[in-house]
């Protein structure tokens, strides 16, 4: 559905990526500062990985890995 590198700026493009087991990395300006991995929750102000880690959307951008 998404292409590499695709951001994800919205809930409901955060949603999809959760719903698809999309893997995504974590920016912060130009730099890479988390591959992240797989989505399963979001809220208002984070997001959840599969790991259990959080990170925060702002000032966080995700892309798909």
């Amino acid at each position: 559905m998404f292409k590499r590198g695709f951001l994800l700026d919205t809930y409901e493009k955060i949603h999809a990526a959760i719903h698809n087991k999309t893997p995504v990395m974590v920016w912060l300006e130009d730099q890479i500062v988390d591959y992240g991995g797989i989505l399963v929750d979001q809220d208002e102000d984070a997001v959840r990985f599969e790991d259990g880690s959080y990170m925060l959307k702002e000032p966080h951008d995700f892309r798909i890995r």
